[in-house]
């Protein structure tokens, strides 16, 4: 029966007019049922499906709770009674719902996959592993299963067990993008560029408008030193997403190591324009001007990462640096005791650096 399907809670599709006139003819039939029989468990769970179908999800909820207060064995019911409270953001109450599924039927395998898959959200990595375990049990062939299963093991840092999951997700299903994309993430990650060069380069036949894949695969041209065709992955991510502020922070890496500083800078204040709150995006604006002997600049941005993040003794050197081509030498002596004191090797640094080196003995 139409009512006994199961949500499916990633669906992101918009709907046809068709569709949702459709839904709203099968809704007015649920509800003439219910006006003459108010207590028919069929017509409940009916159109709370519809109106979950539909998008009414706050209705939906109010409408699965009024279904269950009827009958409440349907471990199907409970299920999609948690989908839609994920929804609405309720991500506690759709954990007691699958929780309630799975007591009726232990083996329920959308109960386990959608609990699974909400501890994920939740970050609870180690017991959405274990869900999306006892899921592939019932449906070893899954191939959806084998990619969130590596995707949480991905989280974790286990990353051959990660490759082998998306691996294994790739063998049943080799067709959808997103997997090729988080393999070659996972063999990025496991300093296997080469393999994950050839992951993304099939993400990217399968679908090239993802920007997300651009993005990675110019982070292995980059770790291989390929740095203009990484700049090249990178135009064509910015042209698909220009306000993704990471795609502009990894132009401005190329950029530097590419030594177009002019243009590094611009890269990087775009990325900082889009997220100003990134400790990492000052650090390298603050380098990209301390390379272009805008010390003050440099001293400027630097101290926005400290505002963020205060101790990265890193900048402290750096800042030591600039301070010294600037001529102020106290200041220079301040943030090189940081610096020190942070991290005691740069004391070997020092040692190799001459100006530095003459600072740091008028320390005493």
């Amino acid at each position: 029966m139409v009512w006994d399907r199961v949500i499916e809670i990633a669906r992101t599709r918009q709907l046809s007019r068709e569709q949702t006139r459709q839904y709203a003819v099968e809704l007015e039939m649920c509800d003439r049922v219910i006006q003459t029989f108010p207590r028919d468990y069929q017509a409940w769970k009916y159109r709370s499906y519809i109106l979950a179908c539909d998008g009414q999800y706050l209705a939906a909820a109010e409408s699965y709770r009024h279904t269950l207060t009827l009958q409440s064995h349907e471990p199907r019911v409970w299920c999609n009674y948690g989908a839609v409270l994920e929804k609405i953001r309720n991500f506690d109450g759709a954990l007691t719902c699958y929780a309630r599924a799975l007591q009726q039927d232990p083996n329920h395998f959308n109960a386990l996959y959608y609990k699974g898959k909400n501890l994920h959200r939740l970050r609870r990595y180690v017991k959405a592993i274990d869900c999306y375990e006892q899921a592939l049990q019932i449906r070893p062939n899954e191939y959806k299963v084998w990619h969130y299963r590596g995707q949480a093991l991905l989280q974790l840092g286990r990353l051959a067990k990660a490759i082998e999951s998306f691996r294994q997700a790739i063998d049943i299903h080799a067709q959808d993008a997103q997997v090729w994309m988080m393999l070659g993430r996972a063999l990025l990650r496991n300093h296997e560029s080469q393999a994950a060069l050839k992951a993304l380069d099939r993400a990217i036949q399968l679908n090239p408008k993802n920007a997300s894949v651009w993005r990675y695969h110019a982070s292995v041209l980059k770790a291989q030193g390929c740095y203009e065709t990484a700049l090249a992955s990178l135009d064509k991510a910015t042209a698909l997403k220009a306000d993704d502020n990471r795609l502009w922070h990894l132009k401005g890496l190329v950029l530097i190591d590419l030594e177009r500083l002019s243009e590094a800078r611009e890269s990087l204040s775009t990325a900082l324009k889009l997220q100003a709150y990134s400790h990492q995006g000052w650090l390298a604006l603050g380098w990209t001007l301390q390379k272009m002997q805008n010390y003050e600049q440099a001293i400027e941005a630097y101290n926005q990462s400290l505002a963020i993040e205060p101790d990265q003794p890193f900048i402290f050197y750096n800042q030591a640096r600039c301070y010294a081509q600037l001529n102020e030498t106290p200041w220079a002596q301040e943030v090189l005791n940081r610096a020190v004191n942070l991290a005691p090797q740069y004391g070997a640094s020092i040692q190799k650096d001459p100006v530095l080196k003459r600072i740091w003995q008028a320390c005493g």
